[in-house]
């Protein structure tokens, strides 16, 4: 490699960085269909991405909180009201001033984590606390609410994958919960139906074995 081929190397390299460097990103929050919220760094092809993402989400969701409804008034195990009050599109919007380079944005992230973190542990504090004064007739109910809210939210997530053919993103959460929970129920039958064959194979060995 000559010395112009070197230096103009050496220059591109220079710019390159220089471009990667300057990079403008933005911090996100996203907002789950629960309302629990998460910070991400992005850059405009990123949020756009995540922005057509959520729209085709909106598109779709108000069938399948329908749909969801009519399957769970259908099943008269449920006791409770179909709990999707709660539940919305999921939302994102740029928070603060454009960063040049993610460095600073990554910085602005993880202090704004810091004090999510420490409001949901104080949350957390004052919720057990209440729990602990509650009567178990009070407690029963609150659970039993808490859990018709998650079941809501899980179907209506399945129920939306389904029609968009991808899953829903959620804060902290497996979208595949209720496929797991029925792989769950399967295995103690597949554990029998192995007992099954197992017995039926000695009792052959036996009658071999008497002939």
């Amino acid at each position: 490699m000559n010395k112009a081929v070197c230096v103009a190397v050496a220059v591109f390299g220079s710019a390159w960085a220089g471009m990667a460097q300057s990079e403008k990103v933005n911090l996100v929050q996203i907002t789950d269909m629960r309302g629990n919220v998460a910070y991400e760094v992005m850059n405009r092809e990123e949020f756009t991405a995540l922005a057509k993402e959520i729209k085709e989400e909106s598109v779709v969701f108000a069938a399948a909180v329908a749909e969801c409804k009519k399957e769970w008034e259908a099943d008269k195990e449920n006791k409770l009201p179909f709990q999707s009050a709660r539940i919305k599109v999921r939302s994102a919007k740029k928070i603060g001033p454009d960063y040049s380079g993610r460095e600073k944005a990554d910085k602005k992230k993880e202090q704004i984590e810091e004090r999510m973190n420490t409001k949901q542990t104080e949350e957390m504090d004052k919720e057990e606390k209440k729990r602990k004064s509650m009567k178990d007739e009070d407690i029963e109910k609150a659970d039993a609410r808490v859990k018709a809210v998650d079941d809501a939210f899980a179907m209506i997530s399945k129920k939306m994958g389904e029609k968009l053919k991808r899953p829903v993103p959620a804060v902290g959460l497996a979208f595949e919960e209720p496929a797991k929970e029925e792989a769950k129920k399967e295995e103690p039958k597949k554990e029998e139906k192995k007992k099954e064959e197992k017995k039926a194979e000695k009792k052959d060995g036996k009658k071999e074995e008497e002939k």
